[in-house]
């Protein structure tokens, strides 16, 4: 309304001549504004309205709907890549139009690259006028472009959402939209964050009206929505619309709205009496419900405020209707049934008599006055409009939809995280019975958008932000179909069946399509791979990701899968042990049929155990020593880590030629493995090439690309066998020679399947550490020198007794002379990751709680038992929803679904699990909400009762996930629990205190785990590109070990002294000269055997017999053996 002339628009429908009504509305004192089809509006005195209201030329007037932008703050990521580098599509020759906030056309994201505008017009609906394409770039020459043009975004909302679907030209191309080279129509419709229906009718006519003028097929955003309305089609707003998209040739995109949680809607079945509760919270001026009912049903309602005073119970009756509540006034509007409504709708305003209303509870009582029970529905405004906290106090999710993207013919878009794959919990929903109308049919990311803003970037978050990404979909799709000529009547209902068919369905959890979901995550090149192949146009190529898994079989795997599965490599690894890559869908059907196949590994996701760097516990004692000089010399140290700075002076000879002689990283392309295919080996003639032009002056990555990113792999080597350039930074092992495997990260597919959503680097595949350790075996026995295999790797999910067959695969190597493999315990032992317990006899319950972090979407974990124990499990979530005892089923997977957190849990018993043969329970929590959940464990059989669970490593999980009952023992990483690595926990040297986060044994089956325990806190250690940094942690501790390990691998067999040395021997030597800190008992769990002290392993064997020409002294009380004369 007009304050100064005291007018007012309305909408109109009339089958009328335009002329005739514009008379009769002339001759009332207004104006008529033609829309087309039928639809006008009009604006006119508010003292005129009831004379207009008395016209029998207009089949039905109707006051404005108030429509609000919808938007929360956050980032962007599309990927629409695949359909444009196959197809080449850009959105070009189409029209994007834009109904929104107004748009910074000064932004370079709307430039072409030679500098001139993509707008073709903006109608800037407060200053009532329209800009041209030719005006906007001559603002853009001036000085003061505002001077020329002087429309502008104030809020920031329309150039976002215009730069999701269209922004390019001169701006970083991952800040280009889907849509990168169509032309763009803005119309600024929005008074601050909300415009009125006429002003979003006005926006359609102009936009089809200026897509006929320049001859492009035209694609709709509208990212506003209201409430105001029964959602069912039936308002004027939504009439025209749908007329328009019957009529004319455009497709119209609608934001689905933010009102899934808000609490904004309330429905169900009419029962006699209903009470429904509303808190309208401090400074609410006023507050408006839309109430809709089936067409029998008859009611009376009684409101009651805060303060316990009534209105008394009213009958509605058609037509305006005021009675008062202490002061208040309620005003009630029965609309009664419309030429095009049944039911028509139910106003109901509270408007304060003073500055507010009353904080508090209010209820609405609604009864039933005749017996027909039919269906009820009641809307607040939407959020943006009121009170973030003034909802219903017990609102119904469904039917949360926020109109006009209630148009049958409309694409209406949803969002949701498209890094957690997750539902926005504001999406707004359709209805549970949609009578085959599915609303909304698409989702598309919404959360943390990154966009244009004016005169910048900035991120947002809201279905506003998912819809632009299906409305550039469009824009690309009608380049394909209409511009180039492959689908000339590619648009509305036509376009929307094939993106709808071709949208992403991989949520095993739902049943597509729903009210939630639509029919699935917008996929626009499976979209267009579905057309072109009923169009019959030749196909092109796609590229199918592969991954890995490990696994145990027996018989001729290798033949059997290359004969069947010929995409398939199969790497054998030894007798029962093997790597199958392939095509991903190929691979899950190699597990499922090959017979030969008895175990397959799942798939933990290995983290770097964080790198603290600690002195060298003795190690420096024998380097320079004249009677026993142990530098390493001879031995051969593996690492599998983040790969190494090979251009540092710790790493090369005194002749600058290199100590590296082998160095695979799997993340570059070139020379492979011979018995693999991805990667590139990197020999030490490569690597002293890459040096010495280095020293010149040249880049020596044209020759070894290599490079540490992370710097993790290059502080472990440092730790292990720095030569000592700086004094400060001596390894334990300085002459010692290394082969380093850089790993690749993990790929999001092999996170997903393990739970991972949180993002972070350092995160790797079992089947590459496999891998890895395969070639350094290699390596070691090509060379012919004795190794130590440093792991410093670990994950805590799995059975924790060294049954992983990366443990047993590491076991079986360790039997072989002159190889011995170290890892470390991981930082596990404070981060609340591990709980256990004992059921004492059958029917006992015991209860895991778990605290679920607000940022904690996706969760896998674990829960162990012991043979031949067999044990169910029940669940109570933080809403109090109990799921009742889950019968224990051999190997078969549970789904379970919670009605109020919407988290998705599949359980799955594996009883026996195949290798250990005791009985695990695997969790896996889709939408994981938060709070503290109950995993109650029911005993149905017990003979020893105890249990352990784990979660995954504390840097794959949010900070505030944990088990509230947690137990810092068994919290140590496997590969730690291996029989034959020898594993170092990690203290303080400096005070010999023990350190929290060192991980604690011992193993689940009661074995000695960790062996040892070294310094490791507060290090000097070196990085990548030549600096230092002071580091802590259990990776620092095994690096110290491992090279310890180097010195007594050459003391054994390169200076034969026990030419027989392996892993057990090894193990016992560092065991027996342990040093061990008065007061304690060993072994125990946070240290082992104690201290690792080099001088007293040499100590310990003192009291054996001096062995074949070697005499023993002791020198200053360092124990020495020397060669006979």
């Amino acid at each position: 309304m007009s304050e100064d002339k005291k007018t007012i628009e309305v909408v109109s429908i009339s089958g009328e001549n335009v002329d005739k009504l514009s008379q009769i509305v002339d001759n009332l004192g207004g104006t008529y504004e033609n829309l087309g089809y039928g639809y006008g509006i009009i604006n006119i005195s508010v003292d005129k309205l009831d004379s207009l209201m008395q016209v029998k030329e207009f089949q039905y007037i109707e006051l404005p709907k108030v429509l609000y932008t919808t938007d929360f703050y956050s980032n962007r990521d599309i990927c629409v890549n695949q359909l444009q580098s196959t197809y080449s599509t850009y959105g070009e020759g189409v029209l994007v139009g834009f109904i929104d906030t107004g748009i910074d056309y000064n932004h370079p994201g709307f430039k072409k690259e030679d500098g001139t505008t993509r707008i073709e017009y903006i109608w800037d609906l407060d200053l009532k006028k329209v800009f041209n394409k030719e005006q906007i770039n001559e603002a853009l020459k001036a000085p003061e472009p505002l001077s020329v043009v002087p429309t502008y975004d104030l809020i920031g909302h329309g150039t976002h959402v215009a730069g999701i679907a269209c922004a390019g030209g001169n701006i970083p191309r991952d800040r280009y939209g889907v849509a990168s080279k169509s032309s763009i129509a803005m119309v600024k419709a929005t008074r601050g964050r909300f415009s009125i229906s006429t002003q979003i009718m006005r926006g359609i006519k102009f936009l089809v009206d200026k897509s006929r003028e320049l001859n492009m097929p035209l694609a709709i955003n509208i990212s506003l929505s209201t409430n105001d309305g029964a959602h069912n089609g039936s308002s004027l707003l939504e009439k025209y619309i749908q007329t328009v998209c019957d009529l004319e040739r455009v497709t119209i995109v609608i934001a689905a709205g933010n009102e899934g949680a808000a609490s904004h809607h309330v429905g169900g079945e009419l029962r006699e009496e209903q009470n429904i509760d509303i808190n309208v919270e401090l400074g609410e001026k006023s507050l408006n419900l839309s109430l809709f009912l089936s067409v029998l049903s008859r009611i009376s309602i009684q409101i009651t405020n805060p303060a316990a005073k009534t209105t008394g119970e009213f009958t509605l009756r058609q037509g305006f209707n005021e009675v008062g509540l202490d002061g208040d006034r309620v005003l009630f509007y029965v609309s009664g049934p419309k030429p095009f409504d049944l039911t028509g709708e139910i106003l109901i305003s509270l408007v304060a008599g003073g500055e507010e209303l009353i904080s508090g509870t209010w209820v609405l009582k609604i009864k039933s006055l005749n017996k027909y029970t039919g269906r009820y529905d009641i809307w607040l405004p939407i959020s943006e409009g009121l009170n973030p906290n003034t909802k219903f106090l017990h609102p119904t999710l469904f039917n949360t939809l926020g109109i006009p993207a209630t148009v049958s013919n409309v694409i209406s878009v949803g969002s949701y995280n498209n890094v957690t794959n997750n539902i926005s919990p504001f999406s707004g929903r359709g209805a549970l019975s949609s009578n085959g109308n599915i609303k909304p049919e698409l989702i598309a990311p919404g959360e943390n958008i990154m966009s244009l803003s004016p005169g910048g970037f900035d991120t947002k978050t809201g279905t506003s932000m998912a819809t632009p990404h299906v409305t550039g979909v469009v824009a690309l799709f009608m380049e394909w179909g209409i511009v180039k000529g492959n689908d000339k009547f590619l648009f509305g209902e036509r376009l929307k069946n094939y993106l709808v068919r071709g949208a992403k369905r991989d949520r095993p959890d739902e049943i597509y399509p729903n009210p939630i979901w639509g029919y699935g995550t917008v996929c626009a090149y499976n979209s267009l791979e579905i057309l072109r192949e009923e169009l019959n146009i030749p196909m092109v190529g796609n590229r199918i990701d592969r991954a890995k898994r490990i696994v145990e079989y027996y018989g001729d795997i290798a033949s059997i899968i290359a004969k069947n599965f010929p995409e398939a490599n199969v790497i054998i690894l030894d007798e029962r042990t093997a790597v199958i890559e392939a095509p991903y869908n190929v691979l899950v059907e190699i597990l499922k049929n090959v017979n030969e196949i008895v175990y397959v590994e799942s798939s933990p996701v290995y983290t770097l155990n964080l790198l603290s760097p600690v002195e060298a516990s003795g190690a420096n004692l024998f380097h320079n020593n004249p009677y026993l000089s142990l530098t390493g010399r001879g031995v051969l140290v593996g690492i599998i880590d983040s790969g190494i700075d090979y251009l540092n002076k710790e790493f090369m000879r005194e002749d600058d030629t290199t100590r590296i002689v082998s160095l695979w990283d799997q993340t570059v392309s070139g020379n492979p493995v011979t018995w693999h295919d991805y990667g590139r080996v990197f020999e030490e003639n490569e690597i002293n090439e890459a040096i010495k032009l280095s020293l010149s002056g040249g880049d020596p990555y044209t020759i070894v690309n290599s490079k540490d990113e992370i710097g993790h792999g290059t502080m472990v080597a440092g730790l292990v066998g720095a030569r000592g350039i700086n004094p400060e930074l001596i390894g334990a092992a300085p002459d010692c020679e290394f082969i380093i495997v850089k790993l690749k990260e993990a790929s999001p597919g092999y996170l997903s399947e393990a739970g991972v959503t949180i993002e972070g680097r350092g995160r790797y595949e079992n089947g590459d550490i496999v891998l890895g350790i395969r070639h350094i075996i290699e390596v070691a026995r090509q060379k012919l020198m004795p190794l130590i295999l440093y792991i410093p790797l670990g994950t805590s999910m799995g059975s924790h007794d060294g049954h992983t067959i990366i443990e047993r695969y590491i076991d079986d190597l360790s039997k072989r002379r002159g190889v011995v493999v170290v890892t470390c315990t991981g930082n596990e032992g404070d981060a609340d990751i591990h709980t256990e317990g004992t059921l004492t006899g059958n029917g006992d319950m015991k209860t895991i709680e778990l605290v679920a972090d607000k940022n904690q979407t996706n969760l896998n974990f674990e829960i162990w038992f012991r043979k031949p124990d067999k044990v169910s499990l029940s669940i109570i979530s933080p809403s109090g929803e109990v799921i009742e005892k889950i019968p224990a089923r051999l190997h078969q997977i549970e789904e379970i679904r919670f009605v109020f957190e919407k988290t998705t849990m599949y359980v799955q018993y594996l009883i026996p699990e195949e290798i250990t043969g005791d009985e695990a329970i695997r969790i896996k929590i889709k939408d994981l909400k938060e709070g503290i959940w109950q995993f109650r464990l029911i005993g149905d059989y017990i003979i020893d009762g105890r249990y352990n669970a784990w979660l995954p490593q504390r840097q794959l999980i949010s900070p505030g996930t944990k088990f509230l009952n947690s137990s810092q023992y068994i919290t140590l990483n496997m590969p730690s629990t291996a029989n034959s690595t020898i594993v170092a926990a990690y203290y303080n040297q400096n005070n010999t205190a023990t350190v929290g986060k060192s991980g604690r044994g011992f193993t689940r089956d009661g074995r000695i785990k960790p062996d040892i325990a070294a310094g490791g806190v507060d290090a000097l250690t070196i990085t990548p590109g030549g600096g230092t940094q002071i580091s802590s942690g259990s990776s620092v501790a095994g690096a110290v070990l491992a090279g310890c390990c180097a010195l007594l691998m050459q003391w054994g067999i390169v200076d034969d002294n026990d030419p027989t040395m392996y892993s057990v021997k090894m193990k016992a030597y560092i065991i027996r000269g342990a040093k061990m800190r008065e007061g304690d008992i060993y072994p125990n769990r946070e240290w082992g055997y104690g201290m690792l002290d080099l001088k007293g392993v040499f100590d310990s064997m003192r009291a054996s017999a001096t062995r074949g020409n070697y005499q023993e002294y002791d020198v200053n009380g360092l124990f020495v053996r020397k060669l006979k004369n």
